[in-house]
């Protein structure tokens, strides 16, 4: 039972809806780690500084991979790599809110987690089947535990709610 006075969350540790806390934390923090980095790229003297390292690079796996790296963030261009990073940080509060939310046994953030992530399916369904995918397992993986997270959280929401409802 959730967010419901008496209940002594501490005794269980990790259960299903910390355990999907934790899950959205990891994410937020990957997407962090991944937005400062993209920040930092907006730095021409960091880009200029990866170019003389891929002219020094004598590996063409390495020199491959730097040089379609550098030629994508080319393609970007500085206004689109800002839109990226204000979409991602809203995202990133997101995952942080569910996260904290789920930790601490909250209903509200059980609905916005069920909501966000229900949201998500649609799109990741069409990345599946008609996107440009480099690796389809990887959607599969994320469209499943998304699919996943929605059924744990919709029957724990409606347990909630048929416990309450029986109490009055």
């Amino acid at each position: 039972m959730t967010d419901s006075p008496g209940t002594d969350h501490h005794s269980r540790p990790i259960d299903g809806l910390r355990l999907i806390a934790l899950i959205k934390l990891v994410k937020a923090a990957l997407l962090l780690a991944t937005s400062y980095g993209l920040y930092k790229l907006l730095n021409p003297v960091l880009v200029d500084h990866l170019h003389e390292w891929l002219n020094s690079l004598t590996d063409t796996f390495e020199r491959r991979v730097l040089e379609r790296g550098l030629d994508w963030l080319d393609e970007l261009g500085t206004a689109r790599i800002h839109g990226i990073l204000v979409v991602t940080g809203v995202y990133t509060t997101i995952l942080v809110t569910e996260g904290i939310g789920l930790w601490l046994h909250k209903i509200w953030a059980e609905w916005l987690t069920v909501v966000a992530s229900a949201s998500l399916i649609p799109f990741e369904l069409w990345h599946l089947f008609y996107g440009k995918s480099h690796s389809p397992l990887a959607v599969v993986a994320a469209t499943t535990l998304n699919v996943i997270i929605v059924i744990y959280l919709a029957r724990q929401l409606q347990q909630n709610y048929r416990q309450r409802h029986a109490q009055r």
